[in-house]
């Protein structure tokens, strides 16, 4: 229920300042302060079937349902039950014959036995830890632009896994996480004590939010609001974050409130950004190896690491080498616009024609971009050396004067010596007014052919009488070099003067004799109707060019250029070309373009045909390994994402003064405030009491260790709750307060208050211990109950189970979906802690991200087979399959992972190629442990899958199955990868 103001009743309000005065209790009912009275440690109640009751928890329970005139479920057989435990305790799957020893002696003893036993199991550290990690807004990568990689963040995650190893006290662990630096209080005038390297280690908790690059004030503002919202919704669960803008709209949090929490953090310091990196997110600080063992770890690590950087640098030179050798020579003619405003596009088409036989290109723009045709009706793959392919043609110059062919040209008569020419004969230059259509270029390649070989089919067609006409604008025909049907054409051998276009007339000339070109044959045939005799001009150092005149096709943003040629170059040569004022578009051959062209682009380009798939493959992995192997050395550096105090005076600025920032805004300021705690909890506005320095040293030390006292004070009515309320809710899918993170008005409440209170009291009691409260919850009579429990009436007045007279059936979540997977194919990874791994990822989606170089490492062996808790956690990039199943990396935190039925979670078990793969292990397991029996094979694979022996319709349906044909019992076990229960706690 809302409260009427700010600051009801302070007489009967709790006070709670960081002295440690104990909370009082008040006249005030509990029902109108919901959640802000101290948890009451009510004596469980009495019930009518005691023999419903194991421990407090169901005394509870039991009697709600019991007012409720409904009767609890019966309990789960021990397999279903002993499968539940499993899952929930250390995230994985019972081993079947280890099971089958423990259900032949079952007892309530022997279950709490294995209760004990698997909350000493190094895997529940990574289970439970999970489940902390999303609170924590945990990833390995900083988010926005680029999503810089966070190098040193997994060392919080093996933290967290240690600490619920460990059972270290909770309260504890929060101070920990807020103030791990503040722990050693200051007892002289010498330096300050150095910091743990664990509890160094624990402060990542503040710096996992996402970061941008930074703005100043503005990115500090956003950074401590977001400490604040994240600190009271993990810890006290509030969303006090609501009150950054305004007074909060439902809850009685004063925006003054929030920046009295803020101002806890007013003094926070970020290492700087490390040199050279250019996202400029902050840098780490020097924080050793702790954990048994790591140092060493890390020593071999990098070894490992630098042997592996210089045998991939030396592949890669090997490969780059060979892959250069085949693309030379896998390249020809090419069209190039270049000078003033074309800039420089180069453009080839990738099929050799340097060999000396007679070729024809065609080259259609459609003033977007060239499309190259050589010798077929095909389009040609192109590469390019420099530019793009935009399409620029001859109106694009800005004033063309002049044409030139043999070699390029600073205008007529003027050779362009830092070019080389062509090598070759050149028999025909078409250029028409629009790109050429499929049947004009058909139509255009049936008479090259009738006239230069001669073509019998085709010489007796009478269509055949001249190229395609229509938009023809210039015509170099070397068969009337003079374009004049009246007179003779030179005699082969003959030096050419002049060469003049057929359509304009525009000519091209040269006076210098040293500098003609000869008319040379190129091929003869003979057909039954005629002798043909093909000629062409040909150049080798020589040159021809002319003025341009007023050439139609001069002007003209799109069309085509045919040309008939041949040639012997070995190196880049210049052929046909029109300029003007240093701007041209000109043709060329070049056999070794594609050579030239960077290879990273030849082999990003899935359809070059050049590179086979497993070199394109190798050399992008081989190409990342630098990059990747030193990201990987980087990693193992003794250093940490953690923070500190800042210095103070005299080495740097003193403390802020901190002020309510009006609507939210950096630059809007307000009232002063001091450092304070929720008035909605103390029931006043009053300052925090801060022990600092007495010799006045260090005045920004200790804020945070007084918030962290705070919170993790057993006087504090909410921590306690909350922390209980999530375990809970972890346990049974549903908290006694539904809203993990909310406690507050539009939380709905608890379902069980008394019984809240009861369990928070204990917590406190136990020494904060997060074991002792799973061993209470699990031995419990409410938790042993089954799901598969039909009761009409329940179902009528309880139909979302609020009131707990079953067990809550639940998907399993992403991380133990996986991992079920990987135990059941015998081929998981059990090795814990270390760095991220990179599970192969599909189709590549890893190199399609938005920016260029890809963070993914892929590890294709046992590396990327270990549990999902150590997957690379990229902020823009989650793996599809446990996207499917609900995972994503956090941008915020998390309280609830969200459990849906969707088509994707089936495509992903049925189709998906890692299930696909691990199936065929798991087959491959199931033979080796049930012999080549059929039958067996089939009841071993139901025990390693589901825990259970096969119904006889179950057996006759997959023997069916099994038997036809020899991927019979990879199906067997696909389909029991697919069956609800492999992925559903019953």
């Amino acid at each position: 229920m809302r409260h009427r103001a700010h600051f009801p009743r302070i007489a009967v309000m709790y006070l709670v300042l960081f002295s440690g005065v104990p909370l009082q209790d008040t006249s005030v009912s509990a029902e109108h302060n919901w959640p802000f009275y101290r948890p009451r440690n009510a004596d469980p109640p009495e019930v009518s079937q005691p023999e419903a009751v194991h421990n407090a928890i169901d005394a509870f329970v039991v009697k709600r349902l019991e007012d409720a005139g409904l009767e609890p479920a019966p309990y789960a057989p021990p397999p279903q039950l002993i499968r539940r435990l499993y899952f929930d305790l250390i995230g994985l799957p019972p081993d079947p014959d280890t099971m089958d020893t423990f259900l032949e002696d079952y007892s309530s003893r022997t279950y709490e036995e294995l209760v004990d036993r698997l909350l000493n199991d190094s895997r529940y550290g990574e289970r439970w830890g999970r489940l902390w990690l999303d609170l924590a807004r945990y990833a390995d990568t900083a988010g926005y632009e680029g999503d810089p990689d966070l190098p040193h963040a997994w060392r919080y995650r093996d933290y967290v896994i240690d600490t619920f190893n460990n059972d270290k006290p909770y309260d504890l662990f929060i101070k920990e996480q807020i103030a791990g630096d503040e722990f050693e209080q200051i007892m002289g005038a010498g330096e300050l004590p150095l910091v743990p390297p664990e509890r160094a280690m624990a402060l990542t908790f503040l710096r996992l939010a996402p970061f941008t690059e930074p703005r100043g004030d503005e990115t500090r503002h956003e950074m401590l609001s977001e400490m604040v919202s994240t600190v009271s919704s993990v810890f006290l669960g509030l969303t006090v974050g609501c009150a950054k803008c305004h007074d909060h709209k439902y809850d009685e949090i004063p925006a003054k409130d929030f920046y009295r929490l803020k101002a806890f953090f007013a003094t926070v310091s970020m290492p700087p950004p490390e040199l050279g990196d250019i996202f400029q997110i902050g840098g780490s600080l020097p924080v050793e190896f702790y954990r048994e063992g790591e140092p060493q770890w890390a020593i071999q690590l990098r070894i490992r690491f630098e042997r592996e950087l210089q045998e991939s640098k030396n592949k890669l030179t090997q490969l780059k080498e060979k892959l250069t050798g085949r693309l030379e020579g896998r390249s020809g003619f090419g069209l190039q616009s270049m000078g003033g405003p074309l800039g420089n596009d180069y453009v080839y088409s990738r099929t050799p024609v340097h060999e000396g036989r007679l070729h024809t290109s065609i080259v259609n723009c459609d003033s977007q971009k060239w499309e190259f045709f050589t010798d077929s009706s095909e389009p040609d793959q192109t590469g390019r050396n420099a530019g793009m392919n935009r399409g620029q043609w001859f109106g694009d110059i800005p004033d063309p004067r002049y044409v030139t062919l043999g070699q390029l040209s600073a205008g007529p008569g003027r050779i362009d010596v830092k070019n080389s020419g062509h090598v070759g004969e050149f028999c025909e230059i078409l250029i028409y007014s629009q790109p050429l259509s499929p049947d004009k270029r058909d139509e255009l390649q049936a008479w090259l052919q009738w006239k230069y070989n001669g073509n019998n089919s085709l010489a007796s067609s009478p269509t055949i009488n001249g190229p395609p006409r229509d938009g023809l604008g210039f015509w170099l025909d070397a068969s009337d070099l003079d374009a004049n049907a009246n007179t003779s054409n030179p005699d082969v051998g003959s030096k050419v003067k002049s060469w003049v276009d057929r359509v304009g007339g525009v000519t091209l000339s040269q006076d210098n004799s040293d500098l003609q070109p000869r008319l040379v044959a190129v091929q003869r045939s003979q057909d039954v109707h005629r002798f043909v005799e093909a000629v062409g001009v040909r150049f080798e150092d020589d040159f021809l060019a002319g003025l341009l005149g007023h050439a139609d096709f001069s002007g003209d943003q799109q069309g085509s250029i045919v040309v008939v040629y041949t040639t012997g170059l070995s190196r880049e040569g210049y052929g046909f070309a029109v300029g003007g004022e240093g701007a041209l578009v000109g043709t060329f051959i070049n056999p070794k373009a594609s050579a030239l062209e960077q290879l990273e682009s030849i082999v990003n380009d899935p359809d070059n045909q050049l590179i086979s798939d497993e070199d394109r493959e190798t050399f992008r992995r081989l190409l990342d390994r630098e990059r990747l192997s030193r990201q990987q050395i980087k990693r193992i550096l003794p250093l940490a994402m953690s923070l500190q105090h800042s210095f103070g005076p005299p080495f740097g600025p003193g403390v802020p003064v901190s002020r309510v920032m009006i609507r939210g805004e950096y630059d809007n300021l307000g009232e002063m405030v001091e450092p304070g705690f929720l008035s909605c909890i103390t029931g006043h506005q009053e300052a925090a009491d801060i022990r600092l320095d007495p010799f006045k040293r260090w005045p920004t030390r200790s804020r945070r260790m007084a918030l962290a006292h705070w919170i993790a004070s057993p006087d504090n009515p909410l921590t306690a709750r909350v922390m209980v309320n999530r375990l809970w809710h972890w346990h049974f899918g549903r908290g006694i307060v539904p809203t993990t993170s909310d406690f507050g008005a539009l939380s709905d409440g608890p379902s069980h208050p008394e019984l809240l209170d009861w369990l928070a009291v204990k917590f406190v009691a136990k020494n904060w211990s997060i074991k002792a409260l799973h061993r209470l919850i699990v031995t419990s009579a409410t938790y042993r109950r089954t799901s598969l429990y039909s009761n009409k009436r329940a179902l009528e007045l309880d139909p979302n189970n609020r009131l707990l007279w079953r067990f809550r059936r639940r998907h399993l979540e992403a991380e133990a979906v996986r991992d079920s997977v990987l135990v059941v194919s015998g081929r998981l990874n059990q090795e814990q802690f270390g760095l991220p791994i990179f599970p192969p990822l599909p189709d590549g989606i890893e190199h399609r991200v938005k920016y260029t170089e890809s963070k993914w490492d892929t590890q294709h062996g046992t590396e990327g087979r270990k549990r999902s808790i150590y997957i690379y956690q990229q902020r823009s990039l989650t793996m599809p399959f446990m996207q499917s199943f609900d995972s994503l990396v956090c941008e915020e935190s998390r309280p609830r992972r969200r459990h849906s039925s969707t088509p994707l979670q089936a495509l992903a078990m049925y189709n998906g190629r890692f299930v696909s793969e691990e199936a065929r292990h798991f087959a491959g397991r199931v033979r080796a442990e049930a012999g080549d029996d059929i039958n067996q094979q089939i009841e071993r694979a139901f025990r390693i899958a589901l825990f259970r022996q096969p119904s006889t319709q179950e057996s006759v349906e997959l023997r069916t199955l099994a038997e036809a044909d020899e991927a019979g019992l990879v199906g067997v076990c696909r389909v029991l990868l697919n069956c609800n229960e492999f992925v559903y706690i019953d």
